[in-house]
């Protein structure tokens, strides 16, 4: 698994479409997680945990996706209120290598006031939202994001 990253400077406002202010711990190595300060260049977030089927089912296409852009876009997976030693058994045996942050009370999936897991947030250089996908991936949606990710115009 991948160090987490230090985080850069704060992001667009939560109520401006950015991320709250959150610190979440880092699964592996590396410094809290500051959500709102991921900025820039481009993210992609996928909220999971090792109990949701379909989380599990879309982890392969989102390490392989990594694997294909991981140098151009920051990957992220936050792992919601979930057991840590069962999530970092299961990216073992997955050979999922991005960073991972952990949030076990599910704060973040509460403040953006989603239904449940996976999410999965494509976030500008900016640290804005641009676009959320609710439930799992197909490969098709995930190039969906990927694409409007690379697209995005750079932070200004």
């Amino acid at each position: 698994m991948a160090d987490c990253e230090q985080a850069g400077a704060s992001g667009v406002a939560f109520e401006d479409g950015g991320l709250p202010d959150l610190s979440l711990p880092c699964l592996g190595n590396g410094p809290t997680v500051q959500v709102g300060a991921l900025t820039g260049r481009p993210t992609l977030i996928n909220l999971w945990a090792t109990w949701c089927g379909p989380c599990r089912e879309e982890m392969p296409l989102l390490a392989q996706a990594f694997g294909e852009r991981g140098e151009a876009i920051r990957f992220l997976g936050i792992n919601t209120r979930d057991d840590t030693g069962s999530a970092a058994d299961f990216l073992s045996t997955t050979g999922v290598t991005y960073a991972q942050a952990v949030d076990a009370k599910g704060e973040l999936l509460a403040d953006l006031g989603l239904p449940g897991l996976p999410i999965t947030l494509a976030i500008d250089s900016a640290g804005r939202v641009i676009a959320r996908q609710i439930g799992q991936m197909s490969p098709d949606e995930l190039r969906d994001l990927l694409e409007q990710l690379t697209t995005a115009p750079p932070a200004g």
